[in-house]
C-alpha cells in the first residue's frame, strides 16, 4: 500500500508538472503571436518607406545626367539620406532560447515555424548589414561631390525659381568620371535597398503565416 501511495503521488506530481509545462508553452505561443503581430505592423510601415525610397532614387537617377546644367529642384529634393530600420519584436524568442523555453513547445510544426522565422530574420540582417555599408559609401561620396553649404545658404535667401535661374549646380566636382561614380553609388544603394525590401516582404508573409499556424495548432482565436 505504501508503494502504491508513493507511486500515485509520483504520477500526480508528473501530471502536474506536465500541465504546468503545457500551460507555460501556450503562454509562450500567445506571446509569440503578439510579437509577430507587432512585426507585421512594423514591416508594413517599413516596406512603404522603402517603396518611397525607390521612387526617390529612380527620380534622382533619371535627372542626374543633367546635374551639371544648373539647379534641379526635383533632383536635390529627392536625394535619400538613409533608410528605415526594422527592429524585430524579440521578447519571446529571447525567452525561448535563453531559458530553455523551446522544450515547452511540444508541437513540432509550431517549433519548426518559430525557428524558421528567426532564421529568415537573420538572413534579413545580412542584407541590412550590406545596405549599411553601401549607405556609408554613398554618404561619403555625396559629401565629396555636393556643395551642401552653398545649397543650404541659397535656399534660405532664394526661391526655387531664382535658384534655377542663377545657373549654379552646387557641385564640388562636376567632371564626367566623378558624376559617373556618383551615379554608380546611388544605383548600388538602390539595388541593395530593393533586396532588403524584398527580404522584408518575405518576412512579413512568413510572420502572417506563422500567426495562422500557431493559432490553428493551439486552437487560439
Amino acid at each position: 500500500m505504501l508503494f502504491l501511495a508513493v507511486f500515485c503521488g509520483f504520477l500526480a506530481e508528473y501530471q502536474l508538472e506536465h500541465k504546468i509545462e503545457k500551460d507555460k508553452g501556450k503562454e509562450y505561443i500567445r506571446s509569440m503571436i503578439e510579437d509577430l503581430q507587432t512585426d507585421t505592423a512594423n514591416l508594413v510601415a517599413v516596406i512603404k518607406q522603402f517603396d518611397r525610397i525607390k521612387k526617390q532614387t529612380d527620380t534622382v537617377l533619371s535627372h542626374l545626367p543633367a546635374i551639371t546644367a544648373g539647379y534641379n529642384d526635383t533632383l536635390w529634393r529627392n536625394l535619400v539620406f538613409g533608410f528605415p530600420d526594422f527592429i524585430k519584436a524579440d521578447r519571446t524568442m529571447q525567452q525561448l532560447t535563453n531559458s530553455g523555453g523551446m522544450r515547452m513547445i511540444k508541437n513540432k510544426k509550431a517549433s519548426d515555424g518559430i525557428i524558421n522565422y528567426d532564421l529568415s530574420y537573420k538572413d534579413l540582417l545580412l542584407d541590412i548589414e550590406a545596405l549599411n555599408r553601401i549607405t556609408e559609401r554613398y554618404f561619403i561620396w555625396m559629401s565629396e561631390i555636393i556643395d551642401f553649404a552653398s545649397l543650404k545658404a541659397d535656399r534660405k535667401t532664394m526661391t526655387r525659381i531664382e535658384m534655377q535661374a542663377n545657373g549654379k549646380n552646387y557641385l564640388l566636382r562636376f567632371d564626367k568620371p566623378n558624376i559617373g561614380k556618383f551615379y554608380n553609388e546611388i544605383h548600388f544603394f538602390k539595388i541593395i535597398a530593393e533586396a532588403v525590401r524584398r527580404q522584408e516582404e518575405i518576412l512579413k508573409i512568413e510572420a502572417i503565416d506563422l500567426i495562422q499556424l500557431l493559432k490553428k495548432e493551439y486552437h487560439l482565436k
